[in-house]
């Protein structure tokens, strides 16, 4: 038997057992907020001049991101042990991360609560994908596992629900393309795995800015008004309230993925949404709310080893939009990414 068979079937078997045990009622906590503590939202309207204006200025950031893109000078791409070295970090804080949030009976987010017999099998499966990939043991299988995971989810809490993560996607594509077995099918493949990476990170911060920030925007007000973090009055802003507040994070967040899809300005985008999810848990630890900074850190450690992907390799050799051109683009200069033993 090849080297990796045993803990895929060993991980199968588990989900099979785990799946005769009855379900309970899935329940979670998203944006540190209880599920149903939040009231009926007040939606913006379309014809809000706020909506409008915020329009105008995500279109206006995005128009100048793809412009900006064509005038900076390329960045050197670092030599081969830094680039492994990133590499292996994807590795390590995802194995963490999803590890940890197994311990705690969650999946993916430890704000996501794994609940019956399907749950538990989920929850078991992801602890062997961690342990798989901290071991460096048969990467390409646990990246293979990790995209039937997040399939397991999306029948465990909905469609709607899990694709806000969709990232875990474009983590478990980066490692597969970066880790299979056939040189050639791998030559083929790797030139893509930063590109994937990008583009669901990208995605799943548009989908997580308008879920839970634009429409209907609901966990967004509750959150910041029970942690007060809307600071905008105290620079005398007075008529920034809360929900202006969280119509402005959720249009920079769908600003940020649709930067990150398009793949201009890839470096200096990813450091300001790496910027922005540091200060979060900075805000958590001054305030004393040391359990919530800890399980936004671990829950983010995915999301960090993106971040250093994409700082050190950019935004990738194939998928990309130009100012010059709208299509898929091959940039021969880039080198190729290496794999794992």
């Amino acid at each position: 038997m090849k080297p990796g068979r045993i803990p895929a079937i060993m991980l199968v078997q588990f989900i099979g057992v785990a799946c005769l045990l009855p379900a309970a009622a899935t329940a979670h906590v998203r944006w540190f907020v209880e599920a149903g503590s939040a009231p009926a939202p007040v939606p913006y309207r379309l014809s809000d001049p706020a909506v409008w204006a915020w329009a105008l200025i995500a279109m206006a950031l995005v128009a100048t991101a793809v412009v900006l893109d064509r005038k900076l000078p390329a960045f050197a791409v670092p030599k081969t042990k830094v680039r492994h070295d990133v590499m292996e970090l994807m590795r390590i804080l995802t194995g963490m991360s999803l590890l940890l949030t197994a311990y705690d009976g969650s999946l993916i987010a430890p704000h996501l609560e794994a609940v019956g017999g399907f749950g538990l099998a989920l929850v078991l499966l992801q602890a062997g994908i961690g342990l798989l990939l901290l071991s460096n043991h048969a990467p390409h299988y646990a990246a293979i596992l990790l995209l039937l995971l997040f399939l397991g989810m999306s029948i465990h809490f909905g469609f709607v629900l899990t694709v806000e993560y969709v990232n875990i996607v474009g983590i478990a594509l980066f490692i597969l393309f970066n880790a299979l077995p056939d040189p050639g099918l791998s030559d083929r493949l790797k030139p893509y795995s930063v590109d994937v990476l990008r583009i669901f990170t990208g995605l799943s911060l548009i989908i997580l800015g308008v879920a839970e920030k634009l429409h209907p925007a609901a966990l967004g007000q509750v959150f910041i008004a029970d942690y007060a973090w809307n600071f905008m009055p105290l620079l005398g802003f007075d008529w920034f309230d809360d929900r202006m507040f969280v119509l402005s994070a959720g249009v920079m967040e769908v600003v940020f993925g649709t930067i990150l899809v398009l793949g201009v300005v890839t470096r200096l985008n990813i450091l300001a949404v790496a910027v922005f999810m540091l200060t979060s848990n900075i805000v958590f630890l001054i305030e004393g709310r040391n359990e919530e900074a800890l399980l936004e850190l671990i829950g983010h450690l995915p999301i960090i080893a993106t971040a250093l992907i994409l700082l050190v390799l950019g935004s990738g050799q194939r998928l990309k939009v130009t100012p010059r051109r709208l299509n898929v683009l091959s940039i021969g200069a880039y080198p190729k990414a290496e794999g794992w033993a």
